[in-house]
């Protein structure tokens, strides 16, 4: 014999709970002092984001191109010296949010450029630079890049320790 159909269940009383406090937000926003955290600044991005992981911090740069770290201005003279610039920006940026090695301590770059011969380039900049040092790295070619005649734009990640999480704003 079948089992006859049951009526569901009566909800059960449920008293209403106001929502959870909002959470602070963990992360934390840099900007390099001088004329390239200011563009940035004034553009409403920072030049960092810290997040904690535990005893350590995940450090995210902005994405950066070939700016005089000191002048702010876009560095035009040759493809090498645009390179170094943007790796220039990157370091200080790390340094800055408390990563001790700067970008020879990054793990994870990732780069557009405008042309494919652009790479050779720069990974020759980064090895002279950085010899030895060998980031997870992620390249792409694109048609242009925000900031006209710039050739190039990195990001850059990277662990900070806790108890060395840079010099402020």
């Amino acid at each position: 014999m079948a089992n006859p159909v049951q009526p569901p269940p009566a909800p059960m009383a449920n008293p209403v709970q106001p929502p959870p406090a909002p959470m602070a937000n963990p992360v934390q926003y840099k900007w390099l002092p001088g004329p390239v955290g200011e563009m940035l600044r004034s553009a409403s991005l920072a030049t960092t984001a810290t997040i904690p992981l535990g005893s350590t911090s995940l450090v995210v740069t902005t994405g950066h191109v070939g700016v005089n770290i000191n002048t702010g201005a876009l560095v035009h003279s040759s493809l090498e010296a645009e390179f170094h610039a943007v790796l220039d920006c990157l370091d200080a940026a790390l340094l800055h949010a408390g990563v001790e090695r700067g970008l020879a301590a990054a793990h994870k770059i990732t780069a557009y450029f405008t042309a494919r011969e652009c790479e050779d380039v720069m990974l020759g900049v980064f090895r002279q630079r950085f010899p030895g040092h060998t980031p997870t790295w992620a390249s792409v070619v694109v048609v242009q890049l925000v900031n006209p005649g710039m050739h190039a734009e990195l990001q850059a990640e990277a662990i900070a320790s806790c108890g060395t999480q840079g010099n402020g704003n």
